[in-house]
């Protein structure tokens, strides 16, 4: 009723509508233009781990930015590290770095002695930049003023920022990049599969004009937002996909009823309100499923992640809205254009009859079809149970990448660990605690142990400090008894108090590497009880446990995501068709393809199967926060399907109480809508999934896969055959 009521107001009111919405968008372009200059990266230590703890400690003790250090590499094609020169060149750029409020120290051999930080071939070191910043987040939007600083102070040597803040910065510029070319594949690729459904330029036209108001409105709405929730490069690309995919979606499944409509309508205004009649209702509970899924995602502990649910919230919120009022006031003034000339409205088309044949078949043979379509179910899921988690990194970019260009300088000349370091906070409550005797003991036992193990390249900080004191480090017992050489390098490891000291463990593996993390993780379980560390309390921290730690929270809330989602959904089936067993049913169905999704990627991402025909390199599992977001996103969007297929069968039982006429009659009257949506889908999520970076393509490529799979062997098959098995029960307790 609702639907119908703000039908017959737009079609009463077309002008003021379209106005409205007009003035709508004016008021925000601007904002939609100017989000891309305040997204930020979506790197972030969890709140409440020990990683961020870490941070937080490091800050407060040794100052600002202490716990972003950013390694900077210095290279020459000619010049020695022992020649003047070359001294003087890293001392132009430690001048010009230091006279900028951005920067609050910089570290190299000449100003540490650290002979670490001279690269094996003579021609290269490394600078460990101070910035003033406190998250990972103002590390990462730093990369771009180092870079300026750094341009040009050094004629004849090259430099490289790099490291992970400067990775996730480059990240985020390559996957704007991305989203812009896959744009200009995926939209032409939609007008053509929208207009080969419509057969009409007025009606892919009103679809299109649906989908880009949501995203430049919700765009919009981000902008506006992101001083209270920091909007992300990440809920762009989520704004773009899920509000050209979905606001093309709904206004399908509007124009397609409008197509039936016209038959029976006196005048064209009677067939828009017949239309959003019965198709709002629909439209309205997918949406809210889809929305359900978005605010399930504030249940992860990743302000960034609330930017991607705040994101795709607004965006089906907008397609909703201008669905049910902006669609059918560009129907009204397109009027007879919207349907093709010279098909009846009424006559089935060729299409049409095959969709109809089709169900015929499946009602006939339930039982058969239903174990071809477990079939295909168990084979494309059951990889996902062998999947493994993969973490983005500096060989993921592309090879011109300059982060990825100091990373290979990096692996070289230094040790991979060298992009992000693991960082072991040892502190005591007692004053000068870490200089006594037990504690100086447990510190050099526990260096030799790290030492020892062939993943660890070097351990520096605190223990390099006592190292340097040999037979005099017992005699010391307070910072301010350290000798002047000395004093100058534990500066930046121990603090005046001798409360607070830091152990630098530099892996033979990058960060983002499981065996870099087991390291970090196996650490922190040593040392968590105290055991052995001489009185002191440590905690672990730094790259590999950043890391470890995020996607350790993704799984976590995949759980809680999950159980409110399938929630939700419940929920609403339940209102909206009266039933308990068909909503079951449809969880259950909407299951298969997430995980028939997940099983695909692992085919191709983890396996490689297929992935040389794509371009890609397989990085050898699955994102953890691709997996999360797969989940979210798909289980509200194959609810689209769901609901349009049930919405229909509900329709035609209500009408017959014929279980099989009406599973029949639905299915084929909704399989060409349902094509239709999908294929929109397919080719937007899936202009994703050929370019750029692989966690993008993860993305795009699972999402065009699952599409696909639920609108062919799931909607089409496993839910028709299980409805006609099931009988008068699909309703049970309301309709029977």
């Amino acid at each position: 009723m609702m639907a119908q009521s703000i039908a017959r107001f737009v079609v009463r009111h077309p002008r003021a509508v379209v106005v409205a919405w007009a003035l709508a968008l004016a008021a925000a372009v601007p904002g939609a233009l100017l989000l891309t200059g305040v997204a930020q990266g979506g790197s972030e230590a969890i709140r409440g781990s020990d990683s961020r703890a870490v941070m937080e400690r490091m800050d407060e003790r040794f100052g600002t930015g202490a716990a972003h250090l950013v390694p900077v590499v210095v290279a020459s094609d000619s010049l020695s590290t022992r020649d003047p020169r070359f001294q003087s060149a890293v001392a132009a750029l430690e001048t010009r770095l230091a006279a900028d409020s951005s920067v609050r120290g910089v570290m190299h051999f000449w100003n540490s002695g650290t002979t670490e930080l001279l690269g094996r071939d003579g021609k290269s070191a490394l600078l460990l930049v101070q910035p003033a910043v406190t998250t990972l987040g103002d590390a990462e939007a730093a990369t771009s003023r180092l870079r300026g600083i750094l341009d040009g102070a050094a004629p004849g040597m090259r430099t490289y920022v790099t490291g992970m803040s400067a990775m996730f910065f480059d990240l985020n510029r390559q996957s704007a990049a991305d989203l812009l070319r896959a744009e200009m594949v995926g939209i032409p690729l939609t007008l053509i599969v929208l207009f080969l459904v419509f057969r009409t330029l007025a009606a892919t036209g009103a679809a299109i004009a649906v989908a880009v108001t949501a995203v430049l409105v919700s765009s919009a709405v981000l902008y506006l937002m992101h001083g209270v929730i920091p909007a992300t490069v990440l809920a762009q690309n989520v704004i773009t996909m899920i509000g050209l995919g979905a606001g093309t979606d709904y206004a399908l499944f509007v124009l397609m009823h409008h197509r039936d409509e016209r038959a029976h309508a006196s005048d064209a205004d009677a067939a828009i309100v017949g239309a959003l009649s019965r198709a709002g209702p629909a439209v309205l509970a997918s949406g809210l499923a889809v929305i359900g899924g978005f605010a399930s995602l504030f249940l992860v502990n990743a302000r960034f992640v609330h930017s991607l649910a705040l994101g795709g919230i607004a965006v089906v919120c907008v397609a909703l809205l201008a669905t049910l009022t902006l669609l059918p006031a560009l129907m009204h003034f397109a009027g007879a254009r919207l349907v093709r000339r010279h098909s009846g409205a009424a006559e089935p088309s060729r299409m049409d009859s095959a969709w109809s044949r089709w169900s015929m078949a499946v009602m006939r043979r339930p039982r058969l079809f239903l174990a071809v379509g477990l079939a295909i179910s168990a084979l494309c899921a059951w990889p996902a149970l062998e999947s493994r988690s993969w973490s983005f990194g500096a060989r993921d970019l592309p090879a011109q990448t300059e982060s990825r260009l100091g990373f290979e300088i990096l692996e070289r000349q230094y040790e991979p660990g060298w992009s992000a370091p693991t960082v072991v906070l040892l502190e005591s409550e007692r004053e000068h605690g870490v200089w006594q005797a037990d504690a100086q003991r447990a510190i050099l036992s526990r260096s030799a142990a790290l030492r020892a193990d062939p993943r660890v390249a070097q351990v520096l900080g605190f223990p390099r400090v006592l190292e340097a004191l040999g037979p005099a480090s017992p005699t010391v017992s307070r910072t301010a008894d350290l000798p002047a050489p000395v004093a100058t390098a534990a500066r930046s490891t121990v603090t005046a108090d001798g409360r607070t000291a830091i152990m630098l463990v530099v892996l033979r593996e990058s960060p983002e590497s499981h065996a870099a993390q087991d390291v970090a993780l196996a650490l922190r379980d040593t040392v968590r009880d105290g055991t052995g560390m001489g009185g002191l309390g440590a905690t672990v921290g730094g790259g590999s446990a950043i890391l470890a730690d995020f996607d350790a929270e993704m799984l976590r809330s995949l759980r809680k995501v999950m159980l409110a989602v399938i929630a939700v959904t419940f929920v609403l089936l339940f209102v909206f068709l009266r039933s308990i067993t068909v909503p079951i049913k449809a969880i259950v169905a909407n299951l298969l393809s997430v995980f028939a999704a997940y099983g695909f990627l692992v085919v191709v991402f983890q396996y490689g199967v297929g992935a040389s025909l794509l371009g890609i390199t397989p990085p050898g599992g699955l994102n953890s926060f691709v997996v999360l977001m797969l989940f979210t996103i798909l289980f509200g969007l194959s609810m689209d399907y769901e609901i349009f297929l049930l919405s229909q069968i509900r329709h035609e039982y209500l009408r017959t109480r014929d279980t099989t006429a009406s599973v029949a009659a639905g299915l084929s009257h909704t399989a060409a809508v349902i094509s239709g949506a999908a294929a929109v889908m397919v080719c937007l999520f899936g202009s994703f999934g050929f370019f750029g970076l692989t966690a993008s393509r993860e993305f795009g490529l699972g999402l065009a896969f699952a599409v696909a799979f639920d609108a062919t062997v799931v909607r089409l098959l496993l839910v028709p055959v299980t409805m006609r098995l099931m009988g008068r029960w699909n309703w049970w307790p309301g309709l029977r």
